[in-house]
């Protein structure tokens, strides 16, 4: 274990605050993957899990982290990574989320922070996509769950979805890829689909997905294949972007 890790696992926040403020590394590993903000999650308190997502901590956007506040019930620490702009949705090694953890550990408080926060997630991005044509899009079922990137963590997102066509499909009906720009606020969301972008390109199984609308990069034209497909976004780097996150919506 590294300081780091060792002040995080034990609530040592002045030492964390120095070893911080002396340029060390938040987002180190160990062999088995754990992080000093998993240890933080696990074994601490709010104040030093907070003290790590505001110093640069990625871990907020895997299931680990997730994974162990949900598990303790922990809904202070669970409401401020999903603040901070955490991937609900995102998988564990398991193909488990966290919601299936909070269920499973029967923390009720915590499932209905996660499943406020997702339904808020989809409302947002419904009312944004029917405010931007204006409520000439009818909306189908979502190809795979939303997904959420912070942008300060790096240029690249990537995701595996499977994808089951549907056996009757509506006649002039197609999929769009939207990737939202977002900002949080507390329990606030809002998205948009105009303005500065972004966005510099999207793969699909090796394939370049074009945009819809040339002067705006945030609605895609997208061919999933039947099974399992991989999706790739690239993103400008925006390590100190006023815009907090993207996240993506399939229709």
């Amino acid at each position: 274990m590294t300081l780091v890790m060792l002040a995080a696992a034990g609530g040592h926040d002045d030492l964390l605050r120095v070893l911080i403020r002396k340029g060390a590394k938040v987002n180190g590993r160990q062999k088995n993957g754990t992080t000093a903000l998993i240890h933080a999650a696990e074994k601490v308190g709010l104040a030093t899990v907070s003290l790590l997502i505001e110093s640069g901590s990625i871990e907020v956007v895997t299931s680990s982290a997730q994974s162990k506040a949900c598990k303790r019930g922990n809904s202070d620490i669970v409401r401020l990574m999903i603040e901070s702009g955490a991937d609900c949705n995102i998988l564990s090694k398991h193909q488990n989320s966290a919601l299936h953890f909070a269920k499973q550990c029967n923390n009720v408080l915590v499932y209905e922070q996660l499943r406020s926060h997702l339904e808020t997630l989809s409302r947002v991005a419904e009312d944004t996509i029917r405010d931007y044509f204006e409520a000439r899009l009818v909306l189908l079922e979502p190809v795979f769950p939303i997904a959420c990137h912070r942008l300060c963590e790096g240029p690249d997102f990537s995701t595996d979805f499977n994808y089951k066509p549907p056996q009757n499909v509506p006649e002039g009906s197609g999929i769009l890829l939207f990737i939202f720009h977002a900002n949080f606020f507390g329990k606030e969301v809002v998205a948009r689909l105009c303005g500065p972008c972004s966005v510099q390109a999207v793969v699909l199984n090796d394939k370049f997905q074009l945009p819809v609308f040339l002067d705006s990069h945030f609605i895609y034209s997208f061919s999933p294949t039947a099974g399992l497909n991989k999706l790739f976004i690239r993103l400008a780097e925006a390590p100190t972007a006023k815009v907090q996150n993207t996240f993506t919506c399939v229709c």
